[in-house]
C-alpha cells in the first residue's frame, strides 16, 4: 500500500511540474496583445497546477523520526 501512495504522489508531482512549467511558457505571450484561446490556456493551466500543488501537499508522504 506505501509503494501505490508512493506512485500516487510522484505522479501528481509530476503532473504539476508540467502544468506550472507549460503556465510559465505562456505567461510572456499574455503580454502581446493575447487571443481569448491564450488567456483561457493561462486561466485553465493555472487552476489545474493549484488544484494538483493542492493534492501534492495533502498526499505527500510523513515524516520518519
Amino acid at each position: 500500500m506505501h509503494n501505490k501512495s508512493n506512485r500516487v504522489f510522484i505522479s501528481l508531482l509530476l503532473a504539476m511540474s508540467l502544468a506550472a512549467a507549460a503556465l510559465i511558457l505562456n505567461i510572456p505571450a499574455l503580454f502581446d496583445s493575447p487571443g481569448p484561446g491564450q488567456l483561457w490556456l493561462a486561466a485553465v493551466l493555472g487552476i489545474l497546477t493549484a488544484a494538483l500543488g493542492t493534492a501534492v501537499v495533502l498526499l505527500r508522504p510523513q515524516r520518519r523520526g
